[in-house]
């Protein structure tokens, strides 16, 4: 397949810059650029000023100036470190999706492909520009709209179909777990006597549960998060009710550090994660996972080998103790072998094959 032509929609509120990690949105984007010119293809990155991923021209949709000003405006509760919430009728994506729709416009040729990973909130560039193939390239949220959609797990995927009552499948819809550089994690084969929690302060993460396992087990127990408003105090509070240390944010070089000598990463999600991205960047360190026991993790935690998934407070304090008989060096290689970017780029690249048969004859394609 010849070079594909993509226009890659970054988000307005954080460039697609790796200094702006502690951002899934601006990270994935970040590597998404990189596979995509590592298999050759062509990339006009659109996004806030300051993104830096590698692309074959970037165009700016926000100035840091409006950034900043509209982040600051926007209703309390939106963490710094983490997505402002993601709707279009907002002052920030108005501004960049309008600014976005008319650059593409500019630019765009036939065939060619306009990617994002916003949903919904950037669905005025598509609706602006409906002779494109559109693609939402790493769907971990609700609000997906388009034609071609590249779910981060199947049990998402089948969470999504059911909330839009889609009972047919959809040939040209896909699954790609979310990809991750291996060269950006630690590995030590022993680990310190530590649990430890990674993510966001907020109540739905079940920070409370790994808290009262941890007490329950006997074992320390750290919390790496960002958090904001009433809800991130109370949390962290009652991590420091049972005793937790917490360690702050922290950016990725620090926290895959501290993630590497845990004896187990705890992720007792209570809601149902479309992935959840901090199990595998575990695993990437060869530490297991204590999770609960559905959404993506039922995908990317092997019980009993990469870690286990629990259902109630007794299955927590066991696993606390069995993961210690884990073996880490198995649980670094399947990480690499499942979630490494340099790994999932060909299936990328098979599905956007897929795709093009579209242009043609479809359904009838025999090649």
């Amino acid at each position: 397949m010849k070079p594909l032509r993509m226009h890659l929609l970054g988000l307005p509120n954080a460039p697609v810059n790796l200094d702006y990690s502690l951002d899934g949105f601006a990270a994935a984007g970040h590597r998404f650029a990189r596979m995509m010119k590592s298999l050759g293809h062509y990339v006009i990155l659109y996004g806030a000023e300051g993104s830096d991923a590698p692309c074959d021209e970037f165009v700016q949709i926000i100035s840091e100036r409006e950034r900043r000003a509209l982040l600051e405006a926007a209703p309390a509760g939106n963490c710094k470190y983490q997505h402002v919430v993601m709707d279009q009728t907002r002052p920030l994506w108005q501004r960049s999706n309008a600014c976005a729709a008319a650059e593409v416009a500019r630019r765009k040729q036939p065939r060619d492909l306009l990617l994002s990973i916003g949903g919904a909130s950037q669905k005025l560039v598509f609706d602006f520009n409906p002779d494109l193939m559109g693609v939402e390239y790493s769907i971990g949220y609700e609000g997906n709209f388009c034609d071609h959609r590249v779910f981060e797990s199947r049990a998402w995927m089948h969470v999504c179909y059911g909330k839009q009552n889609i009972g047919d499948g959809r040939f040209y819809d896909t699954v790609i777990p979310v990809f991750f550089d291996p060269d950006q994690f630690v590995f030590n084969k022993k680990s310190e006597d530590f649990l430890l929690y990674v993510g966001r302060l907020t109540e739905r993460k079940g920070v409370h549960l790994a808290c009262e396992a941890a007490k329950a087990a006997g074992v320390a127990f750290k919390v790496i998060g960002h958090g904001e408003g009433k809800e991130g105090q109370r949390i962290l509070d009652s991590v420091k009710s049972y005793g937790g240390e917490y360690l702050g944010p922290l950016d990725w070089e620090e926290r895959n550090e501290v993630m590497s000598k845990a004896r187990a990463v705890m992720t007792p999600t209570l809601y149902l994660e479309p992935f959840n991205c901090v199990a595998v960047e575990a695993q990437l360190c060869g530490t297991p996972v204590i999770s609960t026991d559905w959404g993506g993790f039922t995908e990317t935690v092997e019980q009993g080998k990469t870690g286990f998934r629990c259902s109630y407070l007794g299955e927590f304090v066991r696993a606390v103790k069995q993961v210690e008989g884990l073996d880490r060096k198995y649980i670094l290689t399947r990480a690499i072998d499942k979630y490494s970017m340099w790994n999932l780029r060909h299936d990328y690249q098979r599905y956007f094959e897929r795709l093009m048969t579209r242009w043609e004859k479809g359904w009838d394609t025999l090649d």
